[in-house]
């Protein structure tokens, strides 16, 4: 018919295990890109040979990160202590779950030699701050100078509209 479509969903598990000594001491840890549960969603409709149009839905559970949740002393030199962060586990922590909503235009004309097409499109539609990483970062309090940390989450590809031109000969 004029509409199409399909659903997926992926659950999916990748760990990473290393020798008794190296990485996590070799206790196995969730990848960087373990994410278990992924959904998308794509429609299409084409209204007639010149106009259609397609939109995507992705979902997935958070990616894995290391973050420190403690910070140790460290004797640099008999004159000087440092700090340095203390990390038990590799991906000890969870990014939230990502969203987005991709929507595009076609516009298709045929021409003596071939077909011209525009394209109108939206990456992330609904401009969803999906985490892309994260970072702790210390705020001091100005009442009683105590440090409170606190995750500050990077989002790398906001809203980005775009215009494609293809000419099939």
């Amino acid at each position: 018919g004029k509409t199409t479509g399909w659903l997926n969903y992926t659950l999916a598990k990748s760990d990473r295990k290393f020798d008794k000594g190296g990485i996590s001491n070799g206790q196995r840890f969730p990848f960087k890109y373990d994410r278990r549960h992924t959904i998308n969603l794509v429609m299409n409709h084409k209204f007639n040979d010149r106009v259609d149009i397609g939109a995507t839905w992705f979902f997935a559970s958070g990616a894995a990160a290391t973050i420190p949740r403690e910070v140790t002393a460290v004797i640099i030199d008999t004159e000087t202590i440092g700090s340095v962060d203390y990390v038990e586990h590799r991906n000890n922590y969870r990014l939230p779950p990502s969203h987005r909503l991709n929507i595009g235009i076609n516009l298709h004309k045929k021409k003596k030699h071939g077909v011209r097409t525009w394209n109108f499109s939206i990456y992330n539609a609904y401009n969803a701050m999906n985490p892309t990483f994260t970072q702790r970062e210390i705020k001091i309090d100005e009442d009683t100078y105590e440090e409170i940390p606190r995750l500050k989450k990077f989002t790398l590809l906001p809203l980005i509209p775009s215009i494609t031109y293809t000419y099939r000969f």
